[in-house]
């Protein structure tokens, strides 16, 4: 059974996430995360290393499971474990406001 994304009854699998205007994203290192900032507001998030890879992934041309594949490359990690997790975080992400 496939999940749904938030209300929108959205496949996860096959959504195609892009940053949302007036966001910027800039990782800090291999190991070091990453920081995104909220241009309008000036809020700033730091995001752990695999928050980072996926946000680095993202394009606005590749699938949800073509994201979690090229991050799942990176980390030693079951791919269901984490797809789950990059679901969950994918949708705080647009939930803050940060990806579309």
């Amino acid at each position: 059974m496939r999940k749904s994304f938030g209300d929108k009854g959205v496949d996860v699998d096959s959504r195609v996430f892009s940053l949302r205007d007036g966001v910027s994203f800039q990782k800090l290192g291999d190991e070091d995360g990453a920081v995104i900032l909220m241009l309008e507001t000036g809020q700033l998030y730091t995001c752990n290393a695999t928050t980072a890879t996926f946000l680095a992934a993202v394009d606005g041309s590749r699938t949800f499971s073509q994201l979690v594949d090229e991050v799942s490359s990176a980390f030693e990690v079951s791919r269901e474990d984490l797809h789950r997790d990059l679901s969950q975080m994918a949708e705080q992400l647009v939930a803050e406001g940060l990806l579309q």
